[in-house]
């Protein structure tokens, strides 16, 4: 007999209805109770995918003393220099010669309020759109980045800051 792991995904789908219907009749109080225990309905279960066993015994884990010693080196990346990077990287993909990758590199550096990026209406130019495009475009981006990466850097293009004096 095998032990049940948690996020066990494998009751037929009848069985996990009635389990969920169940467990959210129940009062919040003893829900609460249950989640603190480790007992979740189903539906807010995840399925655990590619998880292995660890094996102890694994060079990438144990390594004998003076035979391929491992150092792991805590260090601090600063912000500013986390743009630079992303900055760099941006510019070299800009470098290409494919028109419809670039437009969209730029989309993205507008998306982003990445430093040098073109203003929304010369990008919806280069798309044969509107700026409204192009803002709802940039909207969608965003919904896909990672929301501490957008706004990384002040919009360097928008007009309300264009004459602003920096601090």
């Amino acid at each position: 007999m095998t032990r049940a792991r948690l996020n066990d995904l494998t009751a037929p789908a009848k069985d996990a209805k009635s389990f969920d219907a169940w467990f959210f009749s129940q009062p919040k109080k003893v829900q609460d109770k249950m989640r603190e225990q480790g007992v979740l309905p189903y539906r807010e279960m995840v399925p655990s995918k590619h998880v292995f066993d660890i094996d102890p015994n694994h060079p990438a884990w144990a390594t004998k003393d003076g035979d391929n010693a491992r150092t792991e080196v805590d260090a601090f990346i600063s912000r500013d220099h986390v743009g630079v990077m992303l900055k760099a990287f941006i510019d070299a993909l800009a470098l290409t010669d494919d028109y419809r990758f670039r437009r969209h590199v730029e989309l993205i550096r507008w998306s982003l309020s990445l430093p040098g990026c073109l203003s929304s209406r010369t990008i919806g130019q280069m798309y044969k759109r509107s700026h409204f495009w192009t803002r709802a475009r940039a909207r969608e981006i965003q919904r896909a980045v990672n929301s501490d990466a957008c706004g990384l850097f002040p919009h360097c293009n928008a007009k309300r800051d264009k004459f602003k004096m920096p601090r």
